[in-house]
């Protein structure tokens, strides 16, 4: 007696209908991890370039407003938090505005990155204020939210997935 094999057939749709393959096949190449893993050092150098910026300008203000306070008055633990507090808002207000007018900050511009959107268009006013939002949060943590790239599967930073946006390399 001849004996016909069963073939069981398996559409993907019905059972993973999360899986979107075609997705996967338009989107861009810097959206890839492999790309943002081989970005990590770069944006760590840029971000390191952008911070000793931030920091020559507060220095000035810093020996500035030293010089000016009255004689006897004593910088105690107070005066030095309202500083530092100082200083790490104006690096978040330095990384917003430049990602709101050239979705690069100096530091990213001598390492040749910029921030793009999901297309690969530079920022819009609403992923820029998105992005400084991410900053703010990334910063507060004691920069948890930068060295969160190292440990992330998609080597994206907070502000990088508040915003929805992608470093890239520029040429």
């Amino acid at each position: 007696m001849e004996r016909k094999q069963k073939r069981t057939i398996i559409a993907l749709e019905e059972y993973q209908p999360e899986l979107n393959f075609e997705e996967a096949e338009h989107s861009q190449p810097f959206s890839f991890p492999e790309y943002q893993r081989e970005l990590l050092f770069p944006r760590l150098a840029a971000g390191a370039t952008d911070l000793l910026i931030v920091a020559a300008i507060y220095l000035l203000f810093l020996l500035t407003t030293l010089t000016e306070m009255p004689e006897g008055a004593e910088l105690d633990r107070r005066i030095a938090g309202i500083y530092i507090v100082g200083y790490f808002l104006l690096v978040v207000i330095y990384f917003f505005l430049f990602m709101l007018s050239a979705s690069q900050t100096p530091g990213m511009k001598m390492r040749q990155l910029a921030v793009v959107t999901r297309d690969g268009a530079a920022l819009d006013l609403k992923s820029a204020c998105m992005r400084g939002f991410g900053y703010l949060i990334s910063f507060l943590p004691v920069m948890l939210g930068l060295v969160w790239a190292v440990i992330d599967p998609e080597h994206l930073t907070w502000a990088d997935k508040v915003s929805s946006t992608y470093v890239r390399k520029v040429s």
